[in-house]
């Protein structure tokens, strides 16, 4: 394929030599025969024929060359205007709706459908789309036949080219039958699989050039990566709700549901107290019903309220733990002391921080519920391994192998977040000794500050 720099050597090497070799050749044959006038009309003819030959083939050898920058060109805007926006999210749902707007916008379609293969059923459901008919946008998305030649675009690995959708009835179903269009159909590809397909319609007086077809196949094999990223990024964020509606789940039955159970239980005492006219039984049963319901509110409210603690930005854990230890402390009255950060600096990740300051939340709310009157010292450790979190109390500790075997619930949760964040979980404790609770995060949870 021919670049400026080679043109540029023709245009010098090419006239040359054409003049060397003709001149040569014209006073080798005949230059006794013509005379000198001649010979100079023949020499300007020759070379003006070829010179405007030659002008042709440069002039079109030019257009042609730039005619393919501006298609380049052209590619290369949609791409970084794809790029800009889809990463400027790791949602699905708007990934896709900036790649389907972007398309429309730059080709001049009629219609565009970006369409993800399931992963159970491999099944083709319409993730983004941009001026789709009404019936396809308000059904749950799964394409099924109507998919525009999508499937076997898959199959086949390469974009497909209907020429009119009227003909197809997988087009005609998705894109309207009345309609006269044409359609590519290309597959999204991402580390050397096929997870879905892009489609592009418009109406047929205006069919794809070959440009335009390898332009949206281009675009396949660059968004697939992003998709899958949103897609991956929706999974994990699904999994750590579900993860966390079981903690929640826990603690409401550890906590709030065996207290409403106990209390159902004094419920029926008091009933046959009071049908025995055994009033002072009765009424001092009540008073401490009425005590137990008083620490299952104080809980419940020192729960929400742990659950609303804003999530520490990045870098912000040393500033969240000292504000939440200085505020358990006013409401408790328990001495709280924050002995800071000790090591090199470090950041982590918003997730990473949203575990730790849950468990030492869990692990204050213990110290206040099975070491009154103790005092309690948290520290924030970090090195170029390791960050870790030490929460110790001076209270009556306990027996942590029998606690570990009777499987209570807040040390569990505890292990869980840890482990949740690629961590880990130690106490240490013996009843009349206090306790020591560390949480270590390794170095593949911390980002450099």
């Amino acid at each position: 394929m021919l670049n400026i720099r080679t043109l540029r050597w023709i245009s010098v090497i090419v006239p040359t030599a054409f003049v060397v070799v003709f001149e040569f050749v014209t006073r080798s044959l005949y230059d006794d025969l013509v005379p000198a006038w001649g010979h100079t009309i023949v020499v300007l003819g020759a070379v003006s024929a070829g010179a405007f030959a030659f002008s042709t083939f440069v002039f079109a050898t030019m257009g042609r060359l730039e005619h393919e920058i501006r298609v380049r060109n052209h590619r290369l805007a949609l791409l970084n205007a794809v790029a800009s926006e889809a990463g400027a999210s790791l949602e699905v749902d708007e990934v896709g709706a900036a790649i389907t707007r972007n398309v429309m916008q730059a080709l001049g379609a009629d219609a565009v459908g970006l369409a993800l293969t399931g992963e159970e059923d491999g099944e083709l459901r319409l993730a983004a789309q941009s001026g789709l008919p009404r019936h396809v946008t308000q059904g749950k998305g799964n394409l099924g036949p109507y998919d525009c030649e999508c499937r076997k675009a898959l199959a086949l690995g390469h974009a497909l080219i209907v020429e009119d959708s009227r003909e197809t009835d997988s087009c005609g179903g998705i894109l309207g039958g009345r309609a006269s269009r044409t359609c590519i159909s290309a597959p999204i590809r991402s580390k050397g699989n096929n997870i879905g397909a892009i489609f592009v319609a418009r109406r047929t007086s205006r069919p794809f050039s070959p440009d335009e077809v390898d332009l949206v196949t281009a675009l396949g094999s660059q968004v697939g990566a992003v998709l899958q990223n949103a897609q991956l990024f929706s999974q994990t964020g699904a999994i750590a709700v579900f993860q966390e509606r079981q903690r929640v789940a826990r603690e409401v039955h550890d906590g709030l549901a065996q207290t409403l159970g106990y209390l159902n239980v004094q419920m029926g005492i008091i009933d046959c107290l009071l049908a025995g006219g055994e009033l002072t039984k009765a009424q001092a049963e009540l008073e401490a019903m009425t005590q137990v319901t008083r620490e299952a509110y104080k809980d419940l409210r020192q729960s929400i309220m742990d659950l609303r603690t804003p999530v520490p930005l990045s870098g912000g854990l040393r500033r969240t733990l000292r504000e939440y230890v200085e505020r358990f402390g006013l409401q408790t009255g328990i001495p709280c002391h924050f002995e800071g950060h000790h090591g090199s600096a470090a950041a982590l990740s918003p997730s990473t921080e949203v575990q730790l300051t849950r468990i030492v939340q869990e692990a204050l709310t213990n110290v206040k519920k099975h070491a009154p009157g103790a005092q309690v010292w948290l520290s924030v450790e970090a090195n170029d391994e390791r960050v870790a979190v030490v929460i110790r109390d001076d209270g009556p500790g306990f027996d942590h192998d029998g606690v570990a075997s009777e499987g209570r619930f807040g040390l569990q949760t505890m292990k869980e977040r840890a482990e949740s964040v690629g961590g880990s979980l130690t106490i240490q404790s013996r009843p009349g000794a206090g306790t020591r609770l560390e949480v270590t995060v390794p170095l593949e949870g911390v980002k450099a500050a």
